[in-house]
């Protein structure tokens, strides 16, 4: 009997109630939008405390238990300390206003906020926060947890640059404090780093010209022992079902595929489950394992065992087994709880009877 498909998860997970921050995705639910400078301005004025410290070790103890109860094997902590996965990164560098935001239109139209301003040279001024964060959820999983952290462009596509107007000088910039803190958890013993670039699916051009070699960048000295993983997805919708959201290109895949396959990472994570690929994609990943994306992040409806296993019999016909890890689509957080688990225990169901 073949062994079963390994099972991950992305980032993101609902955040428990009586965690002291909110994040984009609980704007979401509550107002159906993601446009959310208040839960921004909110954190800003946010100091943590022992009480607050224990709170969040207890909603990761928490978030890392439903994923492994439903048969995930790699998990992370659900990044249940950020507002969001990008800004929590910046508030801890220099050269970031969080409090005189700029309005900016983002993602092909697709998305307006108030965003975090770039106004003085990026660096990393402060002892990395990954060290921590990664120990204290570690320390309460049975599982290796997954540490997961925002990229150049990532960092690009949601802040507004006030300061360089030189997009490759500060991919750079950028590309450097994600390397401090992926040393520093290599130091603390994480195995299993990944990165987020979900705008090289709809700026490739960019991706191609200086993306990676921030991919490299990021990555440089993190030693072979630590699986590297890079995530590339087509984008949030502004709510739940949001049917007309204007996602990237799929085949954007393809145009990055052979580049990316040859630079020094393991793992490359794309979505499939909201639109699916040409599975002939995945034979452009001769050297790379991929995480399959297999279940939507921002639908309602629950997969059925059966469809998910059959998507991942037919990209079997094209991926060698050992080659293939199966995961949602993203980060669950837009979801409810109680769709973040079902959809879970759907997924890695599937990957067991595959």
């Amino acid at each position: 009997m073949p062994v079963k498909l390994p099972t991950t998860v992305i980032g993101s997970f609902p955040k428990p109630d009586y965690l002291p921050i909110r994040d984009w995705f609980d704007s979401a639910r509550d107002n159906g939008t993601m446009d959310s400078p208040s839960v921004t301005r909110g954190y800003s004025g946010y100091t943590i405390s022992e009480a607050d410290e224990a709170l969040f070790v207890r909603a990761a103890e928490e978030v890392i238990g439903l994923q492994v109860e439903a048969g995930v094997d790699i998990p992370t902590d659900g990044e249940v300390r950020r507002e969001n996965y990008i800004h929590y990164h910046c508030r801890h560098l220099t050269g970031f206003d969080f409090d005189e935001l700029e309005h900016r239109v983002l993602r092909d139209g697709a998305y307006e906020t108030d965003l975090p301003a770039i106004r003085g040279t990026v660096s990393h001024g402060r002892a990395p926060y990954s060290r921590h964060d990664f120990a204290a959820s570690q320390a309460v999983s049975p599982k290796p947890v997954k540490f997961t952290l925002p990229g150049p462009l990532t960092i690009m596509d949601t802040t507004a640059d006030c300061h360089y107007d030189d997009r490759p000088r500060l991919a750079a910039d950028l590309a450097a404090t994600v390397n401090r803190e992926m040393l520093a958890l290599v130091d603390a013993g994480c195995r299993h780093i990944q990165f987020d670039e979900p705008p090289f699916a709809r700026e490739v051009d960019d991706a191609l010209a200086f993306g990676l070699e921030g991919i490299e960048r990021c990555f440089h000295g993190v030693p072979p022992e630590v699986t590297r993983a890079v995530h590339i997805c087509c984008g949030y919708p502004d709510h739940l079902d949001d049917d007309d959201y204007r996602k990237a290109d799929p085949s954007s895949y393809h145009r990055l595929a052979g580049e990316m396959d040859r630079l020094a990472f393991d793992q490359i994570s794309i979505e499939d489950a909201h639109c699916c690929n040409d599975l002939g994609l995945l034979e452009s990943f001769a050297a790379k394992t991929v995480i399959f994306g297999s279940v939507a992040v921002a639908r309602s409806r629950i997969e059925t065992v059966e469809e998910v296993a059959g998507r991942l019999r037919a990209a079997l016909g094209h991926i060698d087994r050992d080659r293939l890890v199966v995961a949602p689509d993203c980060g669950l957080g837009m979801l409810t709880r109680e769709l973040a688990v079902e959809k879970l225990k759907v997924m890695c169901a599937a990957a067991a009877a595959v």
